[in-house]
């Protein structure tokens, strides 16, 4: 039985790297770039192989020893603080993708010291991998090209303000222009609150039911206030 763990095949790690050069190393007209979020996806799908290789050793063997069971759980463990590397990343580029600290440029002064040194190696940038040629590579462990990815977060970001600024203020001001009776401003409230309650289990990054339920009845509270003070009677 093999204690050790299985390597992956030549063929899928050369295919990795030459498909993770091109996404962590490459040229723009004004300048030179190294994505480390590219870097790290590519180690993701390396650690993702070595448990399925180690896997295949368990299955073929039909039992697993301790140590089987010792590097599995070093390479799970491994690949879940991959995992919630990735999204640490993802969350700073998304914020600010021209600044975010794991994208090197080559026009920033000590970046670029960095990114020259690594030419003197021998290892040089590759065209930038644009959009539609994007689409027709294989597509890259660890989610979307990074910049189209960074660019969708800001639009749901500015939609969810949008919409959250519309649930809030199309409720009042209905209550206000119709000046509906007590009934009316109930129907406003209700439908109104199950409205918010869909779109913040839409948005809501975390989706956990507590959380929905605390933004939910905040939003409820502030609409019964505010509806049930206006037309034809109080809701509270």
């Amino acid at each position: 039985m093999a204690d050790v763990e299985a390597a992956p095949s030549p063929r899928t790690a050369k295919e990795l790297v030459d498909l993770g050069r091109r996404h962590s190393f490459y040229s723009k007209p004004d300048g030179d770039r190294f994505n480390l979020v590219a870097l790290h996806r590519m180690n993701m799908h390396y650690l993702r192989s070595r448990l399925l290789n180690q896997a295949a050793v368990v299955f073929g063997n039909g039992v697993m020893t301790d140590a089987d069971s010792e590097l599995l759980t070093a390479l799970m463990r491994d690949y879940c603080t991959a995992v919630r590397d990735r999204d640490f990343m993802r969350d700073c580029a998304h914020a600010d993708w021209e600044a975010h600290p794991f994208l090197l440029r080559s026009d920033r002064e000590l970046e670029a010291t960095l990114l020259e040194t690594l030419k003197t190696k021998g290892v040089h940038p590759e065209p930038v991998v644009r959009g539609k040629e994007d689409r027709t590579l294989p597509p890259f462990p660890g989610g979307p090209w990074d910049m189209p990815s960074a660019r969708t977060s800001q639009r749901r970001r500015y939609t969810g303000v949008a919409l959250g600024a519309v649930v809030l203020v199309v409720p009042m001001v209905l209550a206000v222009l119709l000046r509906a009776s007590t009934a009316a401003n109930l129907v406003i409230a209700c439908v109104s609150t199950m409205v918010f309650a869909l779109g913040a289990t839409y948005f809501s990054p975390t989706k956990l039911p507590v959380e929905l339920l605390g933004v939910t009845a905040a939003y409820a509270a502030v609409l019964v206030v505010f509806v049930g003070g206006t037309g034809g009677g109080v809701l509270s």
